[in-house]
């Protein structure tokens, strides 16, 4: 599958940003489908046929200055990409739509339930971010911090986030820039003196997958758009507003788990079982991690499909 598997359409939106983003199954029930980072839309390149095809209008978009997007005057973050993919989704005719979303995905889900409550019909979370909840998962007996978490076992929250612009500069060739984006994929070092660990399963990403995810960041301009996503997490005032992350979701929500994610740890899914209202699930899936979509791609379109049976019949 290449960069070509689907026809790549543009939105100028009235707020000035312009929106690179997939559509299949145009008069199916909406379905939007969110990426984190590394990714962009190729991530659902194994989805978006198949969804189309049992009755979704799939839109597949690229943040604001990833993928195919263009960057504009100011950096997303995964607030204000909240904003711009409910424009788009109105831009092209939904006023209420399915999510689905990971990783930094989550992040934008989770501040647009809260804030577009009445626009979600319902969503499908994999390997996410839950809200920030510390009391109430310390009274559930899975308390923790997720970010913190993560900062205990990779450096990359802290090098991207905190100076974006000198990171890049580590990494100043298109060469570099997709080994490092490539090794999110494969397996890494994530801190000085630590293990390999891997986001995805073993296997899961050859040479060519790894690369054709990759690709989008070897250019610079976009490596750096991408990383204002960890900026704004220690820097605040660069969200769009702020960020509607620390109550529970009352919206419908499905909750899947690629348990070959050592990033992610398995206690999401009990604090999920606390920050949502209305669960089904948590499912755990053998044999895929965090790229769940691409790495179990027929369990993970059955999944959204059968959840959504009662919409697409």
């Amino acid at each position: 599958m290449g960069p070509d598997a689907f026809e790549i359409r543009k939105a100028a939106l009235p707020d000035g940003v312009t929106i690179a983003y997939v559509r299949e199954g145009n008069g199916g029930v909406p379905l939007l489908l969110l990426h984190g980072w590394p990714s962009t839309k190729r991530i659902f390149y194994r989805n978006i046929g198949p969804l189309s095809e049992v009755g979704f209008d799939v839109v597949a978009p690229d943040a604001s200055g990833w993928g195919d997007s263009p960057l504009h005057d100011r950096f997303a973050d995964p607030v204000g990409s909240a904003h711009t993919f409910k424009t788009l989704m109105e831009h092209l005719g939904h006023e209420q739509w399915i999510l689905a979303a990971f990783d930094f995905g989550s992040m934008t889900a989770m501040h647009m339930v809260n804030r577009f409550e009445r626009q979600i019909i319902r969503q499908v979370l994999w390997n996410a971010l839950v809200p920030d909840l510390p009391e109430a998962y310390e009274r559930a007996g899975v308390g923790g911090n997720l970010l913190q978490e993560n900062i205990s076992l990779s450096t990359h929250v802290m090098d991207h986030g905190t100076d974006p612009d000198f990171f890049v500069r580590r990494y100043d060739s298109p060469e570099k820039r997709r080994a490092y984006v490539m090794g999110f994929y494969q397996g890494r070092i994530w801190k000085p003196g630590g293990p390999l660990l891997r986001l995805a399963g073993a296997g899961n990403f050859d040479d060519e997958a790894a690369a054709f995810h990759a690709q989008p960041f070897e250019d610079a301009a976009t490596f750096r758009a991408s990383l204002n996503y960890y900026a704004a997490l220690q820097h605040p005032e660069l969200f769009y507003e702020p960020p509607l992350l620390t109550q529970k979701i009352r919206a419908e929500t499905m909750f899947l788990y690629g348990v070959e994610d050592q990033i992610i740890g398995k206690i999401v899914t009990r604090r999920a079982e606390v920050a949502y209202s209305n669960l089904v699930g948590p499912f755990l899936v053998e044999g895929g991690g965090h790229f769940l979509s691409w790495e179990r791609p027929t369990v993970f379109n059955s999944a959204v499909s059968c959840y959504c049976r009662d919409l697409i019949s």
